[in-house]
């Protein structure tokens, strides 16, 4: 609203500074075109004059008169007027004004008038000249105001919606598909960044997919490992214990090929340890950029994606924003967090309605997200945070089991935790992502 404001005062300030060089130009032109029609009257009084001396009528050349000052200096026609039909001109004697009839006397010896002449022009109103610049220029003006405001309808409002929808995309903000906007001009746009997103989350959800699998087959390889090095170990630590000698007492050099199988042993399961933390480390990937915001604009960002979504799932949805701090941390972090925590209440809970909290408890910030329906067991909301882990409540829903995991990697990131809490009797889940305000401290 601000750009469509700020271009209308530009265009008023166009409009008025082509007013005030327009309208001067205006008055210099009649300026220089009444200097000049001033002298061709005075001549043509002085002509007049003179052959009223000689006994004669001035009869003026107006057609040399023009070749000589120009067609719009030169009157279209001059008119002679009796003394005694003064009366009915008195009113165009005056000449404070340039107008397009003068009345010019012709004076004798005496400098008492002897008769009039009426000079007519036909074109040259100033006042006509400045009504007509002006309706103009004001036509103009409010055409311009339209089309400011049509465009802006048609396009530059549109493409407002739709240019923060790329960086949705790469943001991971795919919660819905691009709304159809107003204007049709769009409608390919539209169509090919709709069809964007469903590609990048069927890619997604592929990946996930098949991290899931890697994860499962490094779980499964290490188990595998793990239960013959486990054995290994037995043996070796029997062989340095002598065990398997007839006098229970250990070979010396038994004993020392025993130790280094042992040590050789802790190295395996040292490498099938690092193996499968980087795994899951890679899983959590999130990079951090810490940021000042008010905790209102994460509010805001929340609602502006889901209010329309719950709506059209016919699911009531509450929010409530209390203190407004400024955070510094990092907001698209924990934009997804909350959109992981809305995802799973819309999947997994019943429908009855969703409430999202938001506010300031001494230095830290209480981010909760509450819903009814589905609810997980206590024993087994103990292990929803693991990575690839599922609940009873997940059968038939699609899922990977990794997005409550990398929630809580990205609040342990920001210096938080988050955790989760079930009402069996009340048929309630609450999850809670505790953050401090400062991620830096």
């Amino acid at each position: 609203m601000k750009s469509i404001v700020r271009v209308i005062a530009i265009t008023s300030l166009i409009f008025l500074a082509a007013s005030l060089l327009i309208f001067p130009a205006i008055k210099k032109h009649y300026d220089d075109e009444n200097g000049m029609r001033n002298i061709v009257i005075n001549r043509i009084t002085i002509e007049a004059e003179e052959a009223a001396a000689a006994g004669g009528r001035y009869t003026a050349d107006i057609e040399s008169l023009r070749e000589e000052y120009g067609k719009r200096a030169v009157p279209d026609s001059i008119e002679y007027i009796a003394v005694s039909e003064l009366a009915l001109y008195e009113e165009e004697l005056k000449r404070d004004a340039f107008g397009s009839e003068f009345i010019c006397p012709i004076k004798g010896t005496d400098k008492t008038p002897q008769a009039f002449l009426k000079l007519t022009y036909l074109s040259g109103d100033e006042n006509f000249t400045y009504l007509v610049t002006g309706m103009i220029l004001l036509v103009s003006y409010i055409a311009a105001i339209l089309v400011v405001i049509i465009l802006y309808r048609l396009m530059v409002r549109p493409f407002n919606t739709l240019s923060d929808y790329p960086e949705k995309i790469a943001r991971g903000r795919l919660t819905e598909g691009l709304p159809r906007t107003g204007s049709g001009l769009f409608g390919k746009y539209i169509w090919g960044m709709n069809m964007l997103s469903d590609e990048l989350k069927l890619k997604d959800k592929n990946i996930n997919a098949m991290e899931r699998e890697k994860q499962t087959l490094i779980v499964s390889i290490a188990h595998g490992i793990k239960t013959p090095l486990s054995n290994i170990r037995l043996y070796a630590e029997a062989i340095e214990k002598g065990i398997y000698h007839k006098d229970k007492k250990p070979d010396e050099k038994d004993a020392e090929t025993a130790g280094k199988i042992r040590q050789n042993v802790d190295k395996v399961e040292a490498l099938v340890k690092e193996i499968m933390d980087s795994s899951t480390a890679a899983t959590a990937e999130h990079s951090v950029h810490i940021s000042s915001f008010y905790l209102s604009e994460l509010m805001d960002i929340v609602k502006k994606e889901y209010t329309g979504r719950m709506e059209l799932l016919h699911i009531p949805f509450e929010t409530v924003c209390e203190n407004d701090p400024i955070l510094n941390s990092d907001r698209d972090g924990l934009y997804k967090v909350i959109s992981q925590l809305l995802d799973n209440a819309i999947k997994y809970g019943s429908g009855q309605g969703i409430s999202l909290y938001m506010g300031r408890q001494d230095e830290d910030v209480i981010i909760s997200v509450k819903n009814k329906g589905n609810v997980l067991s206590e024993e087994e909301t103990a292990y929803v945070f693991k990575s690839f882990w599922r609940g009873s409540n997940a059968k038939g829903k699609e899922g990977q089991g990794i997005g409550l995991y990398v929630s809580k990697k990205i609040a342990e990131k920001l210096g938080g935790d988050i955790f989760m809490k079930s009402w069996e009797a009340e048929d309630t889940t609450e999850v809670t992502l505790i953050i401090p305000i400062d991620a830096n401290t």
